[in-house]
C-alpha cells in the first residue's frame, strides 16, 4: 500500500518535534469570542470540542458544500479544515485524539493514526506535564498563499486535485515559537467524488 501521506509528514514531524524543549512567552492572551454552532454537512464528520476557529472554517466548509461552491474552493477548505484539526492539540483529550482523520482517504485513515500517534501526538502528555493544557498547539489563523491544479498518482492511478499552501499561526503559548510548523503544501484529490488530503508536504519555491 502507498504510504504517501506518510512521507508527506515526515518533515513536518521532524519540525515539530522540538516543540517540547525550550520556552517563549510567558502568558497567553486569551480571546473571548461569541459562541457559534457547527454547521453540519453530509460529507465529513464535524470537528469534536471545536475552538472557535475551528468552527469557523469547518462552517466555512459545510456552506461551501451545501450551496455547490465551485470545487477549487471545496478543496482549499478541506486542506484548511485539515490543518487546523490536525495541528491543533489544543482541545484534544490524549495523544490518540487524532484530528482531521476524515479528511483522508478511508483506507488510510487507520495507518496515519498510528503513525501521527507515536509522533507528532506523542508531544501530547509531554506539553501537559512540563507546562499545562493551554499550552498545547492551537492553530488559530491562516492564510492561503496559493491554490493550485495538480496531477499526482495514488495507488498507481493518476488523479487530478490541488495544492494548496498554507501558512498557520498559532495562539500564544510558552512553546518555542520556531518548533511549529507554520509552512505548508497540502495535496488534495478527489475519491468517489469527495476531497480527500493525500500528502502534507514542505512548500515549494520557497
Amino acid at each position: 500500500m502507498e504510504k504517501r501521506i506518510k512521507r508527506g509528514m515526515l518533515c513536518l514531524m521532524a519540525a515539530c518535534l522540538c516543540m517540547v524543549s525550550g520556552c517563549s512567552k510567558d502568558t497567553e492572551e486569551e480571546n473571548k469570542q461569541e459562541e457559534v454552532s457547527l454547521i453540519a454537512n453530509t460529507v465529513y464528520e464535524s470537528p469534536k470540542n471545536a475552538t472557535p476557529e475551528q468552527t469557523k472554517v469547518f462552517n466555512e466548509l459545510s456552506n461551501a458544500l451545501n450551496n455547490n461552491a465551485d470545487q477549487r474552493k471545496v478543496a482549499e477548505l478541506v486542506a484548511v479544515n485539515f490543518a487546523y484539526e490536525f495541528f491543533s492539540l489544543y482541545q484534544k483529550e490524549g495523544k490518540e485524539d487524532i484530528g482531521g482523520l476524515t479528511f483522508l482517504p478511508k483506507d488510510e485513515q487507520a495507518d496515519f493514526k498510528e503513525y501521527a500517534m507515536y509522533h507528532y501526538y506523542n508531544n501530547y502528555t509531554t506539553v501537559v506535564s512540563q507546562y499545562s493544557k493551554k499550552d498545547l498547539p492551537n492553530v488559530i489563523m491562516h492564510e492561503v498563499k496559493a491554490v493550485e491544479p495538480i496531477e499526482v498518482t495514488f495507488h498507481e492511478q493518476v488523479y487530478e486535485g490541488y495544492a494548496v499552501s498554507l501558512i498557520l499561526k498559532y495562539s500564544d503559548s510558552k512553546l518555542p515559537a520556531d518548533g511549529m510548523k507554520t509552512k505548508m503544501q497540502v495535496q488534495v484529490i478527489q475519491l468517489d467524488g469527495v476531497y480527500r488530503v493525500i500528502a502534507v508536504e514542505d512548500p515549494q519555491n520557497e
